[in-house]
């Protein structure tokens, strides 16, 4: 249980300048995480040093706050598109355990930041391959829930401090979305999200917020990713291969949605070979797989940056993916078979 982190974790941060940040392209977790943890931390500790550094703005996120800004027009939210690390005394790190994930302008993989760093997250955490300067004890992480806001809402609930409707909203909508809408969630999940339900939360209206028109060139993405795909039978079960220039997260779900048991795609990002891979619950839970702890397993003896969850994970890395894809379905034929 982390309950008995939280005194120590409010301790340390106390009076120190802090910096807020995520993952590249932050999603609904992230910034919801990020953006009530700095509510949480200005008013629970009267800390006004509080600071969020996002790279950029999903489509996804721009198009719900336009909509969340005419709920809440009062609502008023900060953040940085450059930092200074050396102004800071440590870097809450959330939703991401790799600093090749951050937007921070160093030299990818083992640069260390150069200030004390807390890690806050729901993805598989290998303490043998730690960021440097990272504060273990003070860790807070949980891959037994489905997004790291969890984390965040259960600090305002040990320390019996209110959570108001705009952060609600924003939890509330992230639960949702990095769940995949419950299809990835358990007991737990369902009991953060009625916590947070009241007369004046209203969740059809958070569906709502969240429909937008999908970009063409997400649609075409997808399209050509169907067109590509590459179906490997194991026994009972598919596994779909495709590359994809854009949205490689996004095809690799559709993947599952049409009728893959685990899928994978690959692209070309900024410069590196990135893989996304997903697996149906069901897959996961017959037998035990988990591609984030195999992504891991990937990326630390070939390099890179790679982990996420049982069913949804991502690895990036600069050698060519067509080895590490051969390497990566061998496990899982392996993983597969042992249930036939």
């Amino acid at each position: 249980m982390l309950n008995s982190k939280y005194n120590d974790f409010i301790s340390f941060l106390k009076d120190k300048k802090i910096l807020i940040t995520t993952h590249d392209l932050v999603d609904f977790d992230g910034f919801a995480s990020c953006v009530s943890l700095k509510f949480f931390l200005i008013e629970f500790l009267k800390n006004s040093h509080v600071t969020i550094f996002f790279t950029e703005l999903s489509k996804s996120i721009r198009a719900y706050m336009t909509k969340f800004a005419k709920k809440f027009p009062g609502f008023n939210f900060s953040y940085m598109k450059d930092v200074k690390l050396s102004k800071f005394d440590v870097c809450l790190i959330i939703d991401a355990n790799s600093i090749s994930q951050l937007g921070f302008n160093h030299e990818k993989g083992t640069t260390p930041l150069g200030i004390p760093n807390i890690i806050i997250d729901h993805h598989h955490y290998n303490k043998k391959n730690p960021i440097n300067e990272n504060l273990n004890d003070l860790n807070l992480i949980d891959d037994k829930i489905s997004s790291t806001a969890e984390i965040v809402l259960n600090l305002f609930k040990y320390f019996s401090h209110p959570l108001p409707l705009p952060y609600k909203y924003l939890v509330f909508t992230a639960i949702l979305t990095d769940s995949g809408f419950f299809r990835y969630g358990n007991n737990n999940t369902i009991k953060n999200v009625s916590s947070l339900l009241d007369g004046d939360l209203d969740f059809q209206e958070i569906r709502s917020m969240l429909n937008r028109d999908v970009d063409i060139s997400e649609k075409i993405a997808k399209i050509k990713g169907l067109q590509r795909v590459e179906l490997i039978r194991e026994g009972k079960f598919l596994i779909g291969i495709t590359n994809v220039s854009s949205f490689g997260a996004k095809v690799a779900t559709t993947l599952i949605k049409i009728g893959f048991d685990v899928s994978f795609v690959h692209s070309m990002e900024k410069n590196e070979y990135v893989i996304n891979g997903r697996a149906s619950k069901s897959i996961c839970l017959k037998t035990g797989l988990h591609l984030g702890k195999i992504f891991e397993e990937i990326s630390r003896d070939l390099g890179g940056s790679g982990g996420g969850h049982d069913g949804a994970a991502a690895l990036t890395i600069d050698t060519n993916t067509d080895v590490i894809l051969i390497k990566i379905v061998d496990n899982i034929k392996k993983i597969l078979r042992s249930i036939f």
